[in-house]
């Protein structure tokens, strides 16, 4: 018995060494592992995009107004009267200029950018902004020498309120359009106020009797409250460039969500 129990120790010896060695090798991590291939994952993952910064007080912008690619942040709203509240941008990439060499005044609802669409027909622009609740607004603003006699309220020729609907009907159909009527600052400011209701009024029902493409349509009359451009020379003379530039019906159309 001893004789055989000795014979079986050698054997059972190398079996254990043996079964040693392969317990150390699988705790080995071989070459390209899945250690590796985790540090390669993680070298190779793109980096987090950094947020856009604002300038102090600023919104998210909610349109790319000057065509970089960037939507445009907005730093101000501004009351423009008679409800028409618009977010001001930080940065007017491409602001309408003035025409015949008038001046805007400070803060003008002028200076606002505004789509580039056919205007063929109509005496005016088209500016576009956003309410504080981020609706869109568009102004068609038309000179209302285009359409009245001098202190008159009634239509001559019709052929820019016949352009203007085919624009909004085309363009910003099923918005709640204000009529807004301005008058030059000659005159006395209580006449100047009734004269630009009646013009507002006439004009509204005009685009209601004429097919315009509308929730609802109201008006109402600023006189002379509201300019866009100054309407006097450096020298100080009268501008009567001005003047007329000032004289116009903006159409404010609020767009549906």
């Amino acid at each position: 018995m001893r004789s055989h129990a000795g014979a079986w120790l050698p054997v059972m010896v190398v079996g254990v060494l043996l079964l040693t060695g392969c317990g150390s090798a699988s705790k080995e991590t071989p070459t390209g592992g899945a250690t590796s291939a985790a540090a390669d994952a993680t070298t190779e993952a793109p980096a987090a995009e950094e947020p856009v910064s604002l300038p102090p007080g600023a919104q998210p912008g909610l349109d790319d107004y000057d065509g970089d690619g960037q939507k445009d942040p907005t730093c101000s709203t501004q009351d423009f009267g008679a409800g028409l509240v618009l977010r001001i941008p930080c940065q007017i990439g491409n602001a309408h200029d003035p025409e015949n060499d008038t001046r805007l005044v400070k803060d003008s609802l002028y200076r606002l950018p505004g789509p580039d669409i056919d205007l063929t027909g109509v005496s005016g622009s088209v500016l576009e902004a956003r309410d504080p609740n981020g609706v869109h607004v568009y102004i068609v603003t038309f000179n209302s020498d285009a359409l009245f006699a001098t202190g008159s309220a009634d239509v001559g020729s019709t052929d820019t309120l016949d352009n203007t609907i085919k624009v909004i009907n085309k363009l910003y159909p099923n918005g709640a359009i204000q009529v807004r009527g301005h008058t030059d600052a000659t005159g006395s400011a209580a006449g100047n106020q009734t004269l630009s209701q009646r013009r507002a009024e006439t004009v509204r029902a005009y685009l209601t009797g004429h097919g315009v493409s509308a929730s609802a349509v109201t008006a109402v009359g600023l006189g002379s409250t509201q300019p866009l451009v100054e309407e006097k020379n450096t020298d100080g003379s009268a501008s009567v460039a001005g003047r007329a530039f000032n004289r116009r019906v903006e159409l404010v159309i609020r767009l549906p969500k």
